[in-house]
């Protein structure tokens, strides 16, 4: 009787203990099933981003003042939206939103931009004291062409055309830019310059502004990101009153994915007709 108390204690015992092993080695596999998929979304993400790299960098021309000189790859859609702020030197400050710019790229030549934004109070430290603070809405239109690629000592570089019209505020007038930018990218660093026009109205007064920059970028983090510093300046013509504004700043962008970017940059002004601080931040989609 004892004896068989015994062997039935230890047959329990075994399948007590069969049971246990056999749900450890279960949340052991369910564990390797969670890291594997995990791997396998990592080594994914990466080739994804070999993939994009070797067949085209994702450039947005709202990560600096100084655009990108490239163009959109043909047949490819960029969304770039962005917030900036001015604390200026003077009653009010500044902000610049949605800042919104669809790019397409129609061939290897030519790319199609449309925007809108709203401005408020825009270097309101140039106005005459007591002005009522400017805030308007503007559509942007019109197109991004290549001049040169890259090869050598040959820069790549491109011309932007571009017409701004009020869609809200007092003004009626259609302002236009034309730019020239260029850059070269050797290796991990890059450097690119631009000169831009603007033929701008305010009330009856008609003049020029002319907009020179410079910025030097360098690739960290694999590629999936870069830090860079940039200067530029703001210089009127033939206004009633003159303007010269210059400014200096850093900025940082990070790739969330090969075709999301997420970024932010600050300038300190360093001239008196100049805002004292800019900073802006956003995010641009390529589909």
């Amino acid at each position: 009787m004892q004896t068989r108390i015994i062997l039935r204690g230890l047959l329990f015992g075994c399948v007590v203990w069969w049971c246990d092993s056999a749900n450890h080695f279960a949340s052991a596999q369910e564990l390797e099933g969670e890291a594997g998929i995990a791997e396998e979304f990592a080594a994914e993400l990466e080739e994804e981003f070999e993939e994009e790299e070797e067949e085209d960098e994702l450039e947005s021309d709202r990560d600096s003042f100084t655009r990108s000189p490239r163009l959109m790859a043909p047949c490819r859609t960029m969304v770039e939206v962005s917030y900036t702020f001015l604390d200026q030197n003077a009653e009010n400050e500044g902000h610049l939103y949605p800042d919104l710019l669809v790019r397409h790229g129609v061939n290897d030549l030519l790319e199609l931009r449309l925007g809108w934004t709203y401005e408020f109070a825009k270097f309101d430290q140039l106005a005459p004291p007591g002005a009522d603070p400017v805030e308007e809405g503007l559509i942007n239109y019109g197109a991004k062409i290549c001049v040169t690629e890259g090869c050598g000592r040959v820069p790549d570089s491109a011309l932007i055309v571009t017409a701004f019209t009020p869609t809200s505020g007092e003004s009626n007038d259609t302002d236009v830019s034309l730019l020239y930018v260029f850059g070269w990218k050797p290796g991990e660093w890059e450097v690119d310059g631009q000169v831009q026009a603007f033929w701008l109205v305010e009330e009856e007064d008609h003049f020029m502004e002319w907009a020179p920059s410079v910025v030097v970028k360098r690739r960290v983090l694999c590629g999936r990101a870069n830090v860079h510093v940039e200067y530029f300046s703001l210089h009127s013509a033939n206004r009633e009153e003159e303007y010269s504004q210059h400014y200096f700043g850093p900025g940082a962008h990070y790739l969330l994915t090969p075709n999301f970017e997420i970024g932010a940059r600050v300038f300190w002004g360093l001239s008196d007709d100049a805002a004292e601080f800019i900073s802006n931040v956003g995010f641009a989609a390529r589909y």
